[in-house]
Formats: C-alpha cells, structure tokens, sequence
C-alpha cells in the first residue's frame, strides 16, 4: 500500500510539472503574439497617420491649383465685380482691372513698369459639406483678405511681374506671374503669412501671357480695304512718329473733299502721310470681297472673324442696325464691363446714343455688316467693319480716338475727327485678350516669404 501511494504521488507531482510547463509556453506564445499584435498596430497606426498627412497635403496642392484655375478665370471675365468677387452688371471695375491691367504702365520694359497689386490677396475658401464657395477680392492696395472663421480649405492669390528675361533684362508688359497659397484646413484666411499655422499648405506658381484679339495695330488711323472717301469739314490726325504719321491707307483711291483737314508729324508732307493704291491692301479685300471670312480681318486680329466672335471676352450683339435700339443695347453691355463687341448685322449709332469708350477705357467694335455713326458721337477704341459711314448726312461731330479699319471702303461727309492714338489702341490690346499659361512656368517648387509684400522664390 506504501508503495502505491508513493506512486500515486510521483504522478500527481509530474502532473504538476507537465500543468506548469504548459502554464509557461503558453503565456510566452501569449506575450510574443502580444508583441507581434503591438508592432502590427504600430504599423497601423504610423499609416492612418502617413495617409492622413497625405490627405491633408494633397488638399492643399489640390486647393493651390484651384486658386491657379480660379484667378485664370476671374481674369478673363469681362464682368465688373465687387469686393465679394461676384458678377455685377452695373459700372464697377473688373477683376483684370483691379489686380493687373490697372497697375500696368506704359514703360520700356523694365521691372518697375509693370507693378500688379503685390500686397493684396483675393481667394476663396470651401464648405466641404455643400461645395459653396466664399471669395473675397479687396481693395488694392492693403485691404485685408477676410473669408471667414470657418475651419476649411481655402486658397490666395499673389500675383507678381513675369521674371525678366535672362538675356535682355526686360519685363514682358503682357504677363503676370500668379501665385496660389493652398491650405487643407485653417479657421482663417490662407494668405503668405498665415500658410504657416495651417495642418498643410502647398504654393503653386504659373505665369499667364496676355493673347490679345488685337494681335498688330494698325499704322494709319484710316485703313481701307478699297476706297477712302474723305469729305465734308473732316480732320485725320496722327502726331504719332513710330507709325511716321501715316494718315490714309487705301488698297484703291484716297478722295479728299474742299473741307477736309489733315494733321501729321511735324516736317512730314501731307501727301507722304497719304497712301493710295496699296497692293497688299487691295489683295486683302479681294480675296473676299463680301468681308465674311475677311482675309484682312485675320492680318489684324490674327484669327477669324468667327474666332473672335466666339472668344469669352466678346460680346454679341444682334440686332444693332438700328440706331434707335443699337444704342441702348451697347450702353448696357458697357456697363456690364464687356470691351470687345461684335455685330453681325452692323453697327448703327447717332447722337442720341451718346459716347462709347473712354480714353482709360477703349472698346474694340467688330461690324460684320456697315459701321454707320451720325452726330455728336464720341468713341475711343479700334473699329474693324465691311465698309463704313461717318457722318453721311452731314450732321453732328463725331470723333473717333484710335484707328478704323474696314475690308471695303469708307465715306464721310460731316463734321468731326480722327486721330490715331497708340494709347487707346495699347489700352485695346490689354481690355479684350485672353490671358493663357506660358508653357513650361507651371512649378510647385515655390516659397512665399511672410512679409507685406511676399518675396517668392521658386527652384
């Protein structure tokens, strides 16, 4: 019985051993799974951060290249605006105007001739939840950019003069370089000096070249595809020395009546300033003499009339034969903030229509038909028509500061002027072009210093 018992024991105690053992691998199988599930959602964790870093990043890049697209857009809308960026049709000033055109100066190209508005930042910022945006374009110089104290995704805009040329020094006056700050999320306004307490910010730089629908002006104030009939108590001016003061161009003949008066550079004969049977004229106009795919259009312009007719810039106008209606219906386009007009059934105006254009202010007039004007009409801009009629019944002065082109022949038999301003005809260039990206400037290798005027430096 003793030894039973003593054997009873020693496998109750190798019992023990065994539970014991067993006890042992299994809590170090517990503790290695449990440093394996530790590592694994460490894994875990350094990713949903990696990724959540990278989503807010690319946000950011994502909002700086919205802002890009936004200013492009913003700069090519005739329209008037107002301080919270929004479309008027009442006389106000126009997004191209506020930021860029109206800080251009008429230098040599150096870089203080062209001076966009450098310390003030219009942009936008996004309700992700119903995709609304709230813009705000300040004042220039420094009003303050305000869009809110909600917490989103916004941008800025900065805009700055195109780097000089590398070889010659100078400053295209027609470009700009535009800079975009993009923040993923940020209680306040994404400017240069506040990117840096955004979660995530990003800057985008791209310069836009002015494509103007005027590509060449022309050398005379009165450009004729045929004839150019000249007659009642009429002045033809231009004192400008670059075009040689050029006054008539004609393909065909000049005819100048008893009254007509001529004003040219000093020193320059009248008769030198008098161009009759230009071949390159009359070639234009022949080869299509119903203007309505106008090869002399195209020397101007550089493009079709139907081109042009459907640039975002032009405005069409049906229906302006009249000068009862016509000139309602331009006075009302003007004020919208439309330059370039286009009229495919001719333009008519008299002198209870009053003006069109200003000095600072030009217009561009595109008559697929007859340009006929009687009165007391003044108009500042470039004026490219089939033929065309001043002051035919010889009533009124009309005064037209610029340059008029037309595919066939011209006739006037009234009062008044003109004269060839190169200022209006530049001021035209400027008003109604399109501004597109320059190939190759797209770079996000930018940064934006945080001072009043942001210093950008790119790689």
């Amino acid at each position: 019985m003793s030894y039973i018992s003593n054997r009873h024991g020693r496998n109750q105690t190798r019992h023990h051993q065994r539970g014991a053992a067993t006890l042992i691998v299994t809590m170090v199988f517990l503790f290695s799974i449990s440093i394996v599930m530790l590592y694994l959602n460490r894994n875990v964790l350094f990713e949903q951060k990696t990724s959540a870093s990278q989503m807010r990043s690319t946000k950011a890049l994502e909002m700086a290249e919205a802002g890009i697209e936004w200013a492009t857009g913003m700069l090519n809308a005739p329209y008037d605006i107002n301080t919270a960026c929004t479309l008027l049709t009442t006389t106000n000033i126009s997004f191209r105007k506020k930021y860029v055109q109206t800080q251009w100066s008429s230098g040599t190209g150096t870089a203080t001739d062209v001076n966009p508005a450098l310390t003030t930042f219009p942009g936008c910022k996004i309700n992700e939840a119903t995709s609304a945006f709230t813009c705000n374009c300040p004042d220039v110089p420094n009003s303050t950019t305000n869009l809110g104290t909600d917490v989103a995704p916004s941008f800025t805009i900065v805009f700055k003069p195109a780097p000089p040329d590398s070889i010659t020094g100078l400053v295209d006056l027609e470009a700009v370089q535009v800079t975009s700050v993009g923040c993923a999320a940020q209680a306040g306004t994404c400017t240069p000096a506040s990117a840096v307490n955004s979660d995530a910010s990003a800057v985008v730089s791209v310069i836009l070249k002015l494509r103007p629908l005027l590509r060449a002006a022309p050398a005379a104030p009165l450009t004729c595809g045929t004839s150019c009939a000249v007659g009642g108590s009429y002045n033809i001016a231009n004192l400008d020395a670059v075009t040689g003061g050029t006054l008539v161009n004609a393909g065909t003949t000049i005819t100048q009546g008893n009254g007509t008066s001529y004003t040219t550079i000093p020193g320059q004969p009248v008769q030198n300033s008098l161009i009759g049977g230009d071949s390159t004229l009359a070639a234009l106009s022949n080869s299509d003499p119903t203007c309505s795919n106008s090869a002399m259009f195209n020397a101007y312009f550089g493009s079709t009339i139907s081109q042009y007719a459907n640039s975002p810039t032009t405005k069409i106008i049906p229906n302006c034969n009249s000068a009862n209606t016509c000139g309602g219906l331009v006075d009302t386009a003007y004020a919208s903030g439309w330059r370039a007009f286009y009229f495919p059934d001719g333009f008519a105006r008299n002198n209870s229509s009053g003006s069109f254009g200003s000095a600072t202010d030009p217009v561009t007039i595109v008559s697929a038909e007859g340009f006929d004007i009687n009165g007391n009409i003044d108009i500042y801009g470039m004026i490219f028509s089939n033929s065309s009629n001043v002051n035919d019944v010889g009533t009124g002065t009309a005064d037209i500061h610029g340059a008029m082109v037309t595919c066939a022949g011209y006739n006037n038999n009234g009062n008044g002027s003109l004269i060839y301003d190169p200022t209006v005809l530049n001021g035209v260039r400027r008003a109604t072009g399109t501004f597109v990206r320059v190939p190759g400037s797209w770079t996000d290798r930018c940064t934006l210093s945080t001072a009043a005027e942001p210093v950008l430096t790119c790689n």
